[in-house]
């Protein structure tokens, strides 16, 4: 009985609190209506719409409609009209809806007809129209592009037929341009499936037919040289797989996927450049409706690829290998694109050999490891296996550390080596992110000797430039640093801003030894270290000032919500606290330590990277089963055991 009596409170509590709550909510939510001009995006015009107000949020609910032409502009010299037209509910797209834009030109001539002049236009005309629910596409939706001429439909430049259940493409699809037709049809969950043609015009047979499998592609099927070519894609069914869009991102995973000789020119025109021209279509459309309200509207065909993550191991190769990448590729362009050096390398048979070594690294090793860079952004890496990937990058084998030049540019036959003396030490062997690490170092540091070696030949006075060029440089990166801890150092905690005077005063120790050097050899060499221990404190400042900002991302993801019976609400609860509290307690104090008691230009960027791999660690353990590693850290206070607990692979030698 007594528990009846407690739900029957309970319950009677939330009827109460709701009676109260409607009537306080409904007095935000008046319909009101504007009328006047709208600036969306790039787009500037007339503008009609209902709206309503709920507490400090203006919603979009009701007809909308925006348009724009102008009959003098396009007497003049040309128009760009367009038109937005359709509906909202609570802020999101909803119901049917139509875009137009035009691009017209007049030739100024008119015609009376019933009583109104008309005006004869040439140009393109885009027609949109489809239906939406709640901001996303739901139905079927048609992209048209017409040329006019003298008001009348000249051709169809683009069209594309695609249906939607919300917002997921579904049955069959068409795309067609001026140079061809391509048809295709997805599962009910949007996956790609069966076979995709593309047709050409006055061709019976498709010229380009991808099969399709649940999502994962089986071959692809092109013509080259009027021959048809097919190429297999292998599937291994025990690999793990992901669903992505097919994009511009998994044409680059299927070309490092397949070896060279079964590279199809397809992979570079064809379909995807027709589905890059609709999807490009398409992203007018989503960043009109995602600026006015909430929207969802790209059209995401969806693929299954094989997936292979990246490691914490391999995360930190790829921080260091874009580290060197930069500096290596700052060296090489700046030597090869020296107007001196290209002058004297004329005349002095040392410096175009070394002008030869430096072209031979920026084309053996900066080049590729460019695209490894390139590869990481664009999120490609984890879908490739390393070998592909190296046999792609380098196609007749890693280079060596051995660097054979011509000895002269009109010698045949007649070559010079270039090797670093330490050149034992690296280790090339592998199809690793370890072995593109070790080319990224060699390198950078193969570079940096050659720069040593022909500062020496460049004349007093190009050196006295590029030291005044250094000693700007450094001025302006002190000053940024100064500014940079002056701004943070009043906001945040005593601990972080000690940090922060440590780093300051490294800068300035640095800074005043240079100026007490008087040998312009011994300054421009400090000169050029300086710069990179900037460089390398800046980040390290950065780092230090984001770490309150990191630990409240961290709390946030490290939160359940529970239901609470009591008070009838969902509330927050913190989970792993002891991983929570051993990066808080334990990792956070050693990094502050290091950097107010050991810090050095030498080891400036170890930290920072230190410190943004934990970070991201952090970030990968709330995802994770952690239960026993939680149990190993109960007691733990040791920074170092907490950090191999939490297989965080750093670079960062022993102190």
């Amino acid at each position: 009985m007594i528990g009846f009596k407690t739900k029957y409170l309970f319950i009677s509590s939330v009827f109460l609190a709701l009676f109260v709550c409607i009537p306080l909510a409904l007095q935000g939510q008046e319909k009101l209506h504007y009328a006047g001009p709208l600036q969306v995006g790039k787009y500037k015009g007339e503008a009609g719409y209902d709206y309503k107000v709920v507490g400090k949020d203006t919603l979009l609910d009701g007809p909308f409609l925006m348009e724009r032409s102008n009959l003098q502009a396009l007497l003049e010299n040309e128009d760009s009209s367009f038109l937005f037209s359709g509906t909202f509910k609570d802020h999101y797209p909803n119901g049917s809806w139509r875009f137009q834009f035009g691009e017209f030109q007049s030739n100024s001539q008119t015609q009376v007809i019933d009583y109104q002049y008309r005006v004869l236009v040439s140009g393109t005309q885009e027609e949109v129209n489809g239906t939406l629910k709640e901001g996303k596409p739901d139905g079927a939706w048609t992209y048209t592009v017409n040329r006019i001429k003298d008001s009348e439909l000249e051709q169809v430049l683009f069209k594309s037929n695609i249906v939607f259940e919300n917002g997921i493409p579904q049955r069959s699809f068409r795309i067609e341009n001026e140079s061809g037709t391509l048809v295709g049809r997805f599962l009910r969950n949007g996956l790609a499936h069966d076979e995709w043609s593309l047709y050409i015009t006055d061709e019976v047979e498709a010229v380009e037919s991808w099969f399709f499998n649940d999502g994962g592609l089986e071959k692809v099927q092109g013509k080259e040289n009027d021959e048809t070519k097919v190429v297999q894609i292998s599937v291994n069914r025990e690999e793990q797989r992901k669903t992505i869009n097919l994009d511009a991102r998994y044409i680059n995973i299927l070309q490092l996927q397949l070896p060279v000789s079964d590279t199809l020119n397809v992979f570079e025109t064809g379909m995807p450049k027709l589905l890059a021209e609709n999807a490009q279509y398409y992203k007018k459309i989503d960043d009109i409706l995602s600026e006015l309200g909430e929207s969802a509207f790209l059209p995401e065909f969806k693929v299954k690829v094989a997936h292979f993550p990246l490691n914490a191991m391999e995360k930190a190769q790829l921080d260091s290998i874009r580290v060197h990448f930069e500096k290596s590729r700052t060296i090489s362009e700046s030597l090869l694109n020296s107007t001196q050096l290209n002058i004297l390398k004329l005349s002095d048979e040392e410096a175009l050999f070394l002008y030869s070594v430096v072209r031979a690294i920026s084309e053996n090793f900066i080049n590729p490891i460019e695209k490894v860079v390139d590869y990481q952004e664009q999120g490609i890496l984890e879908f490739v296996r390393r070998d592909q990937l190296i046999r792609k990058l380098w196609p007749k084998g890693k280079p060596s550390v051995k660097i054979e030049v011509g000895k002269e540019a009109d010698s045949v036959g007649s070559t010079r080596t270039f090797v670093l003396p330490n050149a034992e030490r690296f280790n090339f062997d592998g199809n690793t992110m370890s072995s593109v690490e070790q080319l990224a170092q060699y390198a950078t540091f193969g570079l940096d000797s050659i720069q040593h070696l022909l500062n020496n030949k460049l004349t007093k006075e190009q050196r006295q430039q590029e030291l005044i060029a250094l000693e700007e440089e450094l001025i302006a990166q002190s000053n940024g640093l100064n500014n940079l801890i002056d701004s943070v150092g009043s906001t945040t905690t005593q601990v972080n801003k000690d940090a922060l005077m440590q780093i300051k005063a490294i800068a300035d120790k640095s800074l005043s030894r240079y100026s007490a050097m008087e040998e312009v050899t011994s300054k421009f060499d400090y000169a050029r270290e300086l710069v990179d221990c900037y460089t390398q404190l800046m980040a390290l400042t950065k780092a230090v000032s984001v770490l309150p900002a990191q630990w409240e991302e961290i709390q946030e993801r490290y939160q359940d919500g529970v239901w609470n019976p009591f008070t009838a609400t969902v509330m927050n609860e913190e989970v792993k606290k002891r991983i929570t509290a051993s990066y808080r307690k334990v990792l956070v104090p050693y990094f502050l330590e290091w950097a107010q008691s050991d810090l050095s230009c030498d080891n400036a960027d170890e930290l920072v990277l230190l410190m943004q791999g934990t970070y991201r660690r952090m970030m990968e353990l709330r995802e994770e089963e952690t239960s026993k590693l939680e149990r190993k850290l109960r007691k733990e206070q040791d920074p170092k055991m907490v950090m191999q607990l939490f297989n965080i692979q750093n670079q960062v030698k022993e102190k």
